[in-house]
């Protein structure tokens, strides 16, 4: 199982901050599960799933329940960014962390590439001093870098600088792009055992990628039957 991926695409930051400024007059939508943060944590849909700039519900995973906002339209470059990913696309978001806001430790279920959902971060404004941590690890995200997480597992931020984070988030189907695209050998990649996932399972997911018949598919798939723990 995926721990995270920095995926092989870089994206120009103050290009993206530069748009951002230009819907400053749009009201973030604060984020709904207010449970699970302290301070101000909001958003920006640039999909959702009625089309609406104020709609912030994340429901069906089905990309063709999502439909571009008006917000996308006004935006170009992060309608480029969206072009780089050929799966089908969910939500689309801008996330914004205000400075001192802490979100808390929390798992978003079942959200994780094995189960065919993949998030994706794109770090449009940070620093070093907003702590990210994935199951107890620190992971530092640098602006313009392009990262898949397994957000199924404990996440939590702090940002203890005095400046907002505003990071870019998709949400995608993984289809056989996204399989190729993670089965690529070189990239900054962490894997770790799947309690969850059965022998069963785990020899569903080695043939799907055998299924594919290419390299990289296939390597990840030996890579998987290696580890393979089968059940007597």
């Amino acid at each position: 199982m995926i721990k995270y991926l920095q995926l092989p695409f870089h994206f120009d930051a103050s290009l993206m901050q530069q748009e951002i400024r230009l819907l400053e007059k749009t009201n973030w939508q604060l984020h709904y599960q207010v449970k699970h943060y302290e301070g101000e944590w909001s958003a920006l849909p640039l999909r959702s799933t009625s089309g609406k700039a104020d709609d912030i519900i994340i429901s069906p995973v089905d990309g063709a329940a999502y439909h571009d906002t008006e917000l996308l339209q006004q935006c170009p470059y992060l309608k480029e960014i969206l072009s780089f990913f050929h799966c089908p696309l969910l939500a689309v978001r801008l996330l914004k962390l205000n400075a001192g806001a802490v979100i808390k430790e929390h798992r978003d279920a079942e959200l994780y590439f094995e189960k065919g959902e993949i998030r994706i971060h794109i770090p449009v404004k940070t620093n070093d001093r907003v702590e990210f941590y994935l199951d107890n690890e620190r992971i530092l995200l640098k602006e313009g870098e392009c990262w898949y997480m397994n957000f199924n597992l404990p996440h939590r931020i702090s940002n203890n600088s005095k400046e907002e984070r505003i990071h870019l988030v998709i949400d995608a189907m993984a289809n056989d792009w996204v399989k190729e695209l993670f089965a690529q050998p070189g990239l900054v990649k962490k894997e770790i055992a799947d309690p969850q996932m059965d022998a069963a399972t785990q020899q569903q997911v080695i043939a799907q990628l055998r299924s594919l018949n290419t390299e990289t598919a296939s390597r990840l798939a030996d890579e998987m039957e290696k580890g393979l723990k089968f059940e007597v």
